[in-house]
């Protein structure tokens, strides 16, 4: 059994790590959250236990670094496995789901996913299934099935709705623009990222507000307002380089080249989107990666190096198929074949 002081101190510092991970003082909430664990004995099946390394892992996962979150997630398990926790299984297994879908293993992310929500529904907890069913809007979008995303996703939006829970609105609202954007719907995803916006800055929330301003970069970009896309993302950028954010720096960085080649400083725009791959390296986003390189062609095509830009397309199209994106492959192939005729 955990002392009660041990168990208050851990409480107070988990308390303490995430009020550090909200303003994005990353490295701060990471070092409270060990402390906070190193108030258990190694063999502790305190049900505390599960929640706190769940906590751990998200932030880790968040900044990047995929393979601390999993080995988080995995511990967070296997107690609860052997707390006899249906609630705290339900939440491991989801967010084991989030890095197998980030590793692009599809048939593994549905497995977890699945039974994720079948413990869930036998803990009666509606917030949960809200938040797979999210996933699973995330999951049809990556996959190009733009409409059942977006039923899954408004469903989730119901749920979290009807549970009153607007830090989880503001996810789903970033995740429906995101399936907005990909479609070229830039209007509709406007609408979704500026009240997710209000609802993040309103709850002090820095990370999902700076993702949804990077958001809103790329569709100022789709409108074609430079400046502004070129603001928001100088924004998301500092606060991303701040708190030591890799894969939301790389983002912003990949815009930023693309805001550049539209403005016709290519020399410029290759010099960015170098530095945004090497900010991604580690994070097994191969989406993000795979979107460099769609970038990487068009730059090339700007430049007047057909060849350079049919030799990234063909690299993209390899990644787009690894995270099942057919959307992204057919219009990359597209412009591959116009690039030859």
């Amino acid at each position: 059994m955990v002392k009660s002081d041990n168990l208050e101190r851990a409480h107070l510092l988990v308390e303490m790590a995430r009020v550090a991970a909200q303003l994005k003082e990353d490295a701060k909430a990471i070092g409270l959250y060990d402390d906070a664990l190193a108030q258990f004995a190694t063999d502790s099946l305190d049900p505390f236990l599960p929640e706190l390394l769940r906590w751990k892992g998200s932030l880790l996962r968040d900044i990047g670094d995929t393979q601390a979150a999993f080995r988080c997630y995995m511990i967070s398990l296997e107690k609860a496995r052997l707390i006899g926790s249906e609630k705290a299984q339900a939440h491991a297994l989801n967010c084991l789901g989030t890095i197998a879908q980030r590793r692009c293993d599809d048939k593994e992310t549905e497995r977890l996913y699945a039974e994720a929500s079948q413990f869930a529904e036998r803990a009666g907890d509606a917030r949960l299934l809200g938040m797979i069913e999210q996933n699973r809007g995330v999951l049809a979008s990556s996959h190009g099935d733009f409409v059942q995303a977006v039923a899954f996703l408004t469903n989730s939006l119901d749920a979290f709705e009807e549970a009153g829970d607007p830090e989880a609105i503001s996810w789903v609202l970033n995740n429906l623009a995101m399936v907005h954007i990909r479609i070229r719907n830039f209007a509709e995803a406007r609408e979704h990222l500026e009240r997710g916006l209000s609802i993040a800055v309103n709850r002090g929330d820095v990370g999902v507000a700076n993702i949804i301003k990077l958001n809103l970069a790329d569709v100022w970009l789709g409108l074609g307002a430079l400046d502004t896309a070129d603001d928001c993302c100088a924004e998301a950028l500092k606060t991303a380089q701040r708190r030591g954010d890799h894969l939301t720096a790389a983002g912003a960085l990949k815009i930023r080249a693309a805001i550049e080649r539209q403005r016709g400083a290519l020399d410029k725009s290759i010099a960015t989107l170098r530095i945004a791959i090497y900010e991604a390296e580690g994070a097994e986003d191969w989406l993000l990666h795979a979107e460099m390189l769609r970038e990487l062609g068009e730059i090339s095509r700007a430049a007047g190096n057909a060849g350079a830009a049919r030799s990234a397309w063909r690299e993209a199209v390899e990644s787009f198929q690894i995270v099942g994106a057919i959307h992204e492959v057919a219009a990359v192939q597209a412009e591959i074949q116009l690039l030859a005729g």
